[in-house]
């Protein structure tokens, strides 16, 4: 037998916990949500709402944890100013 612990053997843990993301907002992010609600109401979904998701995925693949709900919330936020757009026209 040797001296050393069984985990230590076999090198890192693969079942330990994850270390989350230290950073949870990121600006790019937070941009994202803002676009997402100027879309709305805006009015400028066509522009806004593109260029949100497209901070939203940026923003993930950075590390935000944040990223992708962000573009999330401006892909609805698109859609819904898409749909207003429609209605008042």
């Amino acid at each position: 037998m040797s001296d050393q612990p069984v985990g230590d053997a076999a090198g890192p843990d693969p079942y330990r916990d994850l270390d989350a993301s230290p950073r949870f907002a990121t600006p790019l992010a937070v941009t994202a949500i803002a676009l997402g609600v100027v879309s709305v109401f805006g009015l400028t979904a066509p522009v806004t709402g593109p260029v949100g998701m497209g901070c939203g995925v940026v923003a993930h693949v950075k590390g935000s944890r944040l990223g992708m709900p962000a573009a999330g919330i401006a892909a609805v936020g698109m859609i819904v100013g898409m749909a207003v757009l429609m209605y008042l026209r």
